[in-house]
């Protein structure tokens, strides 16, 4: 049996009466997603809406984990040239799957606030240091950044990471970042807090 997902038409060896999951089109018909853009990557994914437990977020984060790195620097690259709906979502996913890469423990962020839940964007962890990651797609705006501290306090009150063995990390898509790094120099918690862009 034949399935055909927008343009691209494979074979499935595993779900035969759904749809196609991303991860097992990349595996059988790969060239026919080279050369996609990453928002319509998501499109393929779940519902094509990236939600907090959602089956897109899920199948994004299986797909992510297998393309090479070539690839996740061309998804960051499209999700900074041109804003699509949930861009700062799917920017989020790619530097946590570049975090995996470098060799730490990453625990996924939620994309929007719930009660009684840390709004932290990525946990990276490794050895017996932890990173608190904050993703933002422009450095336009001032960070709030007692919000960003306040999750770091949370997730040591709930034991998941020691405020002496943890820092911030604020990636920020685009490469001017004085002003942000002006803020952070400025700030009580400039101790803490590192910065880095995307580009």
């Amino acid at each position: 049996m034949t399935t055909q997902v927008g343009r691209i038409r494979v074979s499935p060896t595993r779900q035969e009466d759904g749809p196609v999951a991303l991860v097992d089109l990349w595996r059988e018909a790969r060239e026919q997603l080279e050369d996609k853009g990453f928002q319509q990557i998501i499109a393929f994914a779940g519902d094509g809406k990236l939600r907090d437990g959602g089956a897109a977020t899920d199948e994004l984060r299986s797909f992510l984990s297998l393309v090479p790195t070539d690839y996740l620097r061309r998804y960051a690259a499209e999700c900074l040239a041109k804003s699509f709906p949930d861009s700062g979502l799917a920017l989020q996913e790619v530097v946590n799957q570049i975090g995996r890469r470098l060799g730490f423990s990453v625990v996924d962020g939620r994309y929007r606030g719930a009660k009684g839940s840390i709004g932290f964007d990525g946990l990276w962890k490794v050895r017996d240091h932890a990173i608190v990651v904050e993703v933002k797609t422009t450095d336009a705006y001032r960070l709030d950044l007692s919000t960003i501290a306040e999750y770091r306090r949370k997730l040591a009150n709930d034991g998941a990471i020691v405020i002496d063995h943890s820092s911030i990390l604020i990636v920020v898509g685009r490469e001017d970042t004085g002003d942000l790094e002006a803020q952070i120099r400025g700030s009580k918690y400039a101790w803490d807090v590192r910065l880095i862009s995307v580009d």
